[in-house]
């Protein structure tokens, strides 16, 4: 078991340190040298681990989306639950976006991702399959907010779960590549707008 849990150790300390590099140089620049530079540990160790580049990066983005998934777990199950299903969804929707240094990185890692997920099968699968399993909870949670008056029962929960993804995923595009008006509290502006039009049912808790 104590070897099992050092070789998961190694191979989390291999992917932050890919992120870290990715992050700085971007992904066609990265080398498995560099990442095992920045991991501190050798060439023949992350090989050990990571057969190929393309290995690693599958890793890498697992990595990435299972580090997204834990926050918002922790959105839900932290020793301050949600008082609301809005109140879930504006601290679930922040997790998502690039507003502190650790998300900022992760998010520049994704946005270099995008582009090799389309020529390599495994890793688009993966964004594919994370994508539709958010989609899903938020559409779960429409659901539960349905029921609860907080949103008009006409709206489409999967449809509304669809275009708040694309607004995350464009607002957290914007922060990172346009920049200009697109500051963090600009975002949040935006999303909160783009919340209080979904949750305008007499149930919620900003229309009471």
């Amino acid at each position: 078991m104590a070897r099992t849990a050092d070789h998961e150790r190694r191979r989390r300390q291999v992917a932050e340190a890919l992120m870290e590099v990715v992050g700085e140089k971007g992904l066609a620049r990265t080398t498995l040298a560099d990442v095992a530079d920045r991991a501190g540990v050798s060439v023949g160790l992350v090989q050990r681990y990571f057969r190929s580049k393309a290995q690693l990066l599958r890793f890498g983005v697992e990595h990435m989306y299972h580090r997204a998934e834990q926050r918002l777990e922790e959105v839900s199950d932290g020793p301050e639950p949600p008082a609301s299903v809005r109140d879930w969804f504006d601290r679930a929707c922040e997790t998502l976006l690039p507003l502190d240094d650790e998300r900022v990185r992760e998010l520049t890692v994704w946005l270099e991702f995008l582009p090799a997920a389309l020529a390599d099968p495994e890793m688009l699968r993966m964004h594919r399959d994370t994508t539709r399993t958010l989609v899903d909870a938020l559409a779960g949670a429409l659901e539960l907010a349905a029921r609860e008056g907080e949103i008009p029962p006409d709206r489409d929960p999967r449809a509304e779960a669809l275009a708040l993804v694309a607004c995350v995923d464009g607002l957290t595009l914007h922060h990172l590549v346009t920049a200009g008006p697109f500051t963090a509290e600009a975002v949040r502006t935006a999303l909160t707008a783009h919340l209080d039009r979904l949750f305008s049912a007499p149930g919620s808790p900003r229309t009471r």
